[in-house]
């Protein structure tokens, strides 16, 4: 059947978006895609004659008779604008994160379960062919245990003022350990330090696991990488880079990976064609993420008084 996709918020990141779902449309027969923002300068940018434009939210999915939607708006307005498509019908998308809080995250959550419509959010690194093909070889035992997970995440460039980079930037850390330790829950966040704009973290997860997570905007030099270290060696994975990444042991091994589709039109192939053997993130796996960045924020505010936040199973 034909999708009719709409995509609200046409910045730096709905507009990719937007390119990924043109790269898409034939193989995956999208017969509608529409541009949807409130701010005109926003949709003049991304105007061309495969793109539909449309700048009322509120009467975007009856315009155009959408079975999609995809969110890329600003962090405060996902909860609101999740609620709204999800009671609408349609399935929805919210680029990470689904909501600034857990209550607002679960109730999102129950939304979605009520009305039989899909939810999922972009962590698109579960979806990185280098991570993806990485998890393979720790899975199967070809790698070893691990010890420790390092991300980084800094960049040059100016940060949203309305997000926070913990929100924005070390969920993702967060999420790619939750993807490749299957699921564990962190025991607690040992350290976290920074401000809005860039901050550290470390959590403590079973089996003595240690997750390192640094990020930031305004950096001196764009940074983004995953080390995974294991008691035989280490994998590090230049987020940049698709096709290989390296296995570290005596010598360096490059390792490479194969995939049809970018990171960001993966998750969106999976997003709107859906099967068994998602990679996605669950909406379970999205609430425990939501959970520790919500901790991480109030020790953050509590610096000075906590050392060490136990989380609330």
């Amino acid at each position: 059947m034909p999708l009719r996709v709409g995509v609200l918020g046409c910045g730096r990141w709905g507009s990719r978006h937007l390119r990924a779902l043109e790269v898409l449309a034939g193989e995956m027969d999208i017969e509608c895609i529409v541009a949807c923002d409130v701010h005109p300068t926003a949709l003049a940018r991304v105007r061309n004659d495969r793109i539909l434009l449309h700048d009322d939210p509120h009467t975007l999915v009856e315009h155009f008779g959408l079975d999609s939607v995809i969110v890329a708006t600003p962090n405060q307005t996902h909860y609101e604008l999740g609620t709204m498509f999800l009671n609408k019908g349609v399935d929805v998308f919210l680029e990470k994160p689904i909501a600034t809080t857990f209550d607002h995250a679960s109730s999102l959550v129950s939304t979605s379960v009520h009305e039989g419509k899909t939810l999922k959010s972009g962590f698109l690194l579960r979806f990185h062919p280098c991570i993806v093909d990485a998890r393979s070889q720790i899975r199967a035992g070809r790698i070893g245990a691990i010890q420790s997970i390092r991300y980084s995440k800094n960049v040059r460039r100016q940060g949203d003022e309305s997000s926070h980079a913990l929100d924005t930037l070390a969920i993702h850390g967060i999420d790619l350990a939750e993807f490749l330790l299957d699921g564990q829950t962190p025991l607690r966040i040992s350290e976290v330090v920074g401000s809005h704009t860039s901050c550290a973290l470390t959590l403590e997860y079973p089996n003595q696991v240690e997750i390192s997570i640094d990020v930031g905007w305004e950096a001196e030099a764009d940074v983004a990488e995953l080390e995974v270290i294991r008691r035989n060696g280490s994998v590090l994975v230049q987020l940049q880079q698709h096709e290989q990444y390296e296995i570290l042991k005596d010598h360096s091994i490059i390792q490479y990976a194969e995939s049809n589709h970018t990171p960001l039109e993966a998750v969106l192939v999976d997003f709107l064609q859906p099967d068994s053997t998602s990679l996605a993130a669950s909406t379970g796996s999205i609430l425990r993420t939501i959970k520790c960045v919500d901790q991480a924020r109030l020790q953050l505010a509590a610096q000075g008084r906590l050392n060490t936040r136990e989380l609330k199973r």
